[in-house]
């Protein structure tokens, strides 16, 4: 019998029916782990009778054991599971498999919406394909970081203007006067690089997209670049004290003037599960339709 993880958002499930749901669709045909830390809510939404029917697992377990991670959420939820995963994959080893079910409002990175639970079978029967996305690794001052959507460069205000400039291989592109300047893999380009005028990559592509956020440069445009080359955006923003890095719209790291965030391919990947035979295309129309 296979173990399935279930990692929950229970700010946007507040009442766990989502939850409970998956729960009834996988019991009996698998082992469920959930994670330690939301049990006293579990068993008080869900009833008591959980404690015998779900294993309680702290997340290193949840991320190490199982065969897959059910991820309940929007994607801001999935790349929080994904940062889990790929730490707890030791090297050389397969990074968990994660399947996200969507309870956000568009939810790019999500294979199914709640009314499909039905389809867990599949997973349940191993009929489903993996897609293994590229992530992003920024490295400031000798500290390295990953990202699976995006790096952005900005001011702590959006409406300070900043400078920066951009270098592959070790050559000037372009010098941007922007509120920032995002970097993002395709798996991010749907996300914060689309919202600003950035190119939709399809995923399974090996890419970085630069994209400036609200230029004041006829000449900047998006660009498409290869995910062969080593990139680093600069901090030339003399009137600021430093400016930000942000990674997936959570870590931030300052940038000093005169520092730059190195930017390549990392080795890692995040390893997400197909059930559905549309794919990328058809998730995008319906999801841009949905809107």
């Amino acid at each position: 019998m296979k173990t399935i993880g279930i990692y929950p958002n229970i700010d946007n499930d507040t009442e766990l029916l989502g939850t409970g749901h998956v729960i009834g669709a996988l019991e009996g045909k698998a082992r469920i782990i959930m994670p330690v830390d939301g049990k006293e809510r579990v068993l008080s939404h869900l009833g008591t009778e959980m404690e015998a029917r779900v294993e309680f697992v702290t997340c290193d377990v949840l991320f190490s054991r199982p065969d897959a991670v059910i991820v309940l959420g929007g994607d801001g939820t999935i790349l929080e599971a994904a940062r889990y995963a790929v730490a707890e994959c030791k090297d050389g080893g397969e990074v968990m498999p994660l399947l996200g079910i969507n309870l956000g409002r568009i939810g790019y990175m999500a294979e199914l919406e709640l009314d499909e639970v039905g389809l867990l079978d599949r997973l349940i029967d191993g009929d489903y394909t993996v897609e293994h996305r590229m992530m992003l690794e920024a490295e400031v001052n000798g500290e390295k970081m990953l990202a699976l959507n995006e790096a952005v460069v900005g001011a702590a205000s959006m409406f300070r203007i900043v400078e920066v400039e951009l270098y592959c291989d070790g050559k000037l592109v372009n010098k941007y006067r922007a509120d920032g300047l995002i970097a993002s893999t395709p798996t991010g380009s749907t996300a914060y690089s689309m919202s600003a005028g950035g190119a939709v990559v399809d995923p399974r592509m090996d890419a970085i997209i630069i994209t400036p956020i609200c230029s004041h440069s006829l000449n900047a445009t998006p660009l498409v670049f290869s995910a062969e080359s080593e990139y680093s955006m600069k901090n030339v923003t003399a009137r600021e004290d430093c400016l930000y890095l942000c990674l997936d719209g959570g870590k931030v790291v300052p940038i000093t003037y005169g520092v730059d965030v190195k930017l390549r391919r990392s080795s890692r990947t995040v390893s997400l599960i197909r059930l559905k035979e549309g794919g990328f295309y058809d998730v995008l129309r319906r999801k841009m339709s949905d809107k």
